[in-house]
């Protein structure tokens, strides 16, 4: 999964699709982010800090999250 916060200055932003996702189905979503409250200015400034923190990893999430159950089954 990509993550990314960003601060558009116009209604086009063009994405980068990684090689791995082509001909596959992928969601793209659009959402604003508030921030009104203190909770929220928390909640962004945790989203800020650790998204995309994997991103240069290379690191195939399915192989990944199989991996992780892995350990707790055996």
């Amino acid at each position: 999964m990509i993550k990314e916060i960003i601060r558009p200055q116009s209604q086009q932003y063009m994405i980068e699709i990684p090689k791995e996702y082509l001909n596959t189905d992928v969601v793209v979503s659009v959402v604003p982010l508030t921030e009104n409250t203190a909770q929220s200015d928390d909640r962004l400034s945790i989203i800020k800090r650790t998204a995309g923190i994997l991103a240069e990893r290379k690191i195939d999430p399915v192989k990944w999250q199989k991996e992780i159950r892995s350990e707790w089954e055996g």
